[in-house]
């Protein structure tokens, strides 16, 4: 009968639980993990629920009726998407952080990281998140066209008032590029010297990371990711100064009708002195540093 009792009390205990539904850029799946354990810990009744993906893809979901409380987005522009269709909770969307971005290269290969890595002869196959829906994509692709290594072709895109190479990094419709990297920039100085060179694409930039580690050796990854033992142990990364890519400026917003307690404490607990610190670790810039 003691069984029966405890086993019911167990029961209403995980009923009453309070849960935080998160999704979330990839590049955060460790720094907001550790995040969100910070906070359980000091909040033993509320569970936080990581989705770690896309932040367009996310954006689309959203807009379609995904269910989940707060979105962090690797670039803010889709946190103002959803400000302007009434889908985020007013004044809510905040900076979180500024993302970094770098050239990661297998230690296998024996080439020390930096941009003149990407023309050695041994790089043959390159990793990045796919810049159509991953803001850490399309960071990728202006950081090899800073570089030199993508030069863009003489197009004009439909509905645009100006030839493509005309076009700002923020003025490019990122979503419309589905023809692959090399549909819209020569990949001439890359494919130099070399009997073939390719980019192979991740959904986000922890699938990047993946086909870096595991495929290509070679990635242009979030320094957040390239922070952790799983990549800093086998390579060696070359950090892109700020300013050399498309901005990754980092908002993250309640949505629309999720002000719950609950998800305001967790809301309010990112910005804390113990969460900057973790996402300080993991090579984030803060706002107001």
């Amino acid at each position: 009968m003691k069984r029966a009792s405890l086993w019911v009390l167990l029961l209403l205990g995980s009923a009453l639980a309070q849960t935080v539904r998160v999704v979330a850029a990839s590049d955060l799946q460790y720094a907001l993990t550790e995040v969100a354990q910070a906070f359980e810990r000091k909040n033993p009744g509320v569970r936080v629920e990581l989705l770690f993906g896309s932040s367009g893809k996310f954006y689309t979901q959203i807009t379609q009726g995904l269910e989940a409380d707060l979105f962090f987005s690797a670039e803010k522009a889709y946190p103002e998407l959803l400000e302007r269709r009434g889908l985020a909770e007013p004044g809510t969307r905040k900076p979180y952080a500024i993302g970094r971005v770098v050239l990661w290269v297998d230690k296998s290969l024996g080439l020390k990281p930096g941009p003149q890595t990407l023309l050695d002869p041994r790089v043959t196959k390159v990793a990045l998140a796919n810049p159509v829906h991953a803001p850490y994509g399309r960071a990728a692709v202006t950081l090899l066209e800073h570089l030199g290594l993508l030069k863009r072709r003489p197009l004009t895109l439909p509905g645009l008032g100006k030839p493509f190479a005309q076009l700002s990094w923020e003025e490019i419709p990122w979503e419309e590029l589905t023809g692959g990297v090399e549909a819209y920039w020569d990949a001439g100085p890359l494919r130099q010297g070399k009997k073939d060179f390719t980019f192979v694409y991740g959904e986000n930039i922890a699938q990047a990371a993946h086909l870096a580690l595991h495929a290509t050796q070679v990635g242009v990854l979030a320094l957040s990711l390239a922070l952790h033992p799983d990549l800093a142990g086998p390579g060696e990364y070359w950090l892109a100064p700020l300013g050399s890519h498309l901005t990754l400026e980092q908002d993250y917003v309640v949505l629309k009708g999720r002000q719950r307690p609950e998800v305001l404490a967790f809301y309010r607990f990112v910005g804390s002195p113990e969460a900057r610190a973790v996402f300080r670790r993991y090579g984030f810039l803060l706002p107001g540093e």
